[in-house]
């Protein structure tokens, strides 16, 4: 059985896979680079890059909005791995147009 950093490591890997290979990425850049800190020059790179982190960040976002309702309403053990469960679940299908163009 895996524990819940297990599968919390499982579900951020799969939302950076989606970031990265998103069929959505082409929305997020402009996002991004309205959004970009002035820190780092607006190259391609790094556009690219802030592009990915939104994607990323939105869907574990997204992803856990399922688990976090799973566990107020029905489960509020917080030992219980189901609602790690419901999170990866969630994030998978969030995940499926960018998953299928990585493999």
């Amino acid at each position: 059985m895996l524990d819940r950093q297990t599968l919390l490591l499982m579900t951020i890997g799969l939302c950076i896979v989606n970031g990265v290979f998103s069929p959505y990425l082409n929305i997020a850049i402009p996002v991004s680079a309205a959004l970009m800190p002035e820190l780092f020059p607006r190259t391609p790179e790094w556009v690219l890059f802030w592009g990915s982190i939104l994607l990323s960040s939105a869907t574990l976002l997204f992803s856990g909005v399922p688990a976090a309702l799973y566990e107020r309403l029905i489960d509020p053990d917080t030992e219980s791995t189901v609602s790690m469960w419901v999170w990866l679940g969630g994030a998978m299908l969030l995940s499926a147009p960018g998953v299928t163009r990585f493999f």
